[in-house]
């Protein structure tokens, strides 16, 4: 069992063995920034330890994400122990979004998180004995207690969950949709084809997947609280949802609506939809290097 310094609840979804990467503003700290390059508004990268959020670009500022090094687990073995040069922490962290850091390599990534954790564990419990290193199957993190010692990064760098904007953690250019519950595709089916032909046969045998619109792509709502105010517009009615500190606006596609649908004989008028539909979906994304011409992954 890892150890912090950092006291983290035992329910808590973000213990040092996990260490998720999001982008934050802190525009509700009471916190005066060290940086002068980014105000407390200006989104920028962040993970979760506890009930903090880590500016991760106040740390890169302080030093604290240089020299990482290649593990086994996130690079060729050959490399293993050697210092990563082509990183540059205090350039990626210092975006508005994860784009930059989501195109490194996966060896980066596991460099970041092992730095990570080696900040956050309790040095006082294992630099006797070593007890409190961490095995991530990648070789074993020692603690580093530079942000444990350093009392004036820490009040810079360290704010309450609670006072965190949360914002759209990448730049989504496009994505695709996939088809994937069995349930729902022969509910579809159903409506369209009847229940004798209501899974389509390639069905079975490939995932169907179809272009999705990313334009109203937001981050999920922090809290189950949520208003709908809707506010009409000849353009498209807008409808903002608003939930714990985020807010997010979503402009309703507009098209001919049947005035009467008992009675088409009373016309069709322009204007945007009526309707909200709500879906459970499960998302992901895909980071790497961009794939070269004719590369086939």
């Amino acid at each position: 069992m890892m150890q912090s310094w950092l006291e983290i609840p035992s329910d808590s979804d973000f213990s040092l063995a996990n260490v998720p990467f999001g982008i934050c503003s802190f525009p509700y700290s009471s916190s005066t920034p060290l940086s002068a390059t980014l105000s407390p508004c200006t989104p920028r990268c962040c993970t979760a330890i506890g009930n903090h959020a880590i500016d991760l670009h106040l740390l890169a500022e302080a030093g604290l994400l240089d020299d990482l090094v290649m593990t086994a687990s996130g690079s060729d073995e050959s490399c293993c122990g050697e210092i990563i040069n082509n990183f540059h922490p205090r350039i990626v962290f210092s975006q508005p979004t994860l784009n930059e850091f989501m195109s490194c390599e996966k060896y980066v990534w596991v460099a970041v998180r092992n730095r990570l954790i080696s900040l956050f564990l309790d040095s006082s419990s294992s630099s006797s004995s070593s007890s409190n290193d961490y095995n991530n199957y990648s070789g074993v993190i020692s603690a580093d207690n530079r942000l444990q010692q350093n009392l004036a990064l820490q009040s810079q760098c360290m704010h309450p969950l609670s006072t965190a904007l949360y914002h759209l953690p990448a730049s989504i250019g496009d994505y695709t949709d996939f088809y994937s519950s069995r349930e729902h595709a022969t509910n579809v089916g159903i409506m369209f084809r009847g229940r004798e032909n209501a899974l389509q046969p390639n069905w079975l045998h490939l995932p169907v997947g179809y272009h999705g619109r990313s334009s109203s792509v937001f981050p999920s709502l922090a809290s189950s609280a949520t208003t709908i105010v809707e506010n009409g517009c000849c353009e498209g009615e807008v409808t903002t949802i608003a939930g714990g500190n985020m807010m997010s606006t979503v402009r309703r596609p507009c098209g001919q609506i049947q005035l009467d649908p008992l009675d088409p004989a009373k016309g069709s008028i322009y204007g945007p939809c009526k309707l909200m539909d709500f879906e459970m979906e499960v998302a992901f994304f895909v980071g790497g290097p961009t794939n070269t011409d004719n590369e086939q992954q």
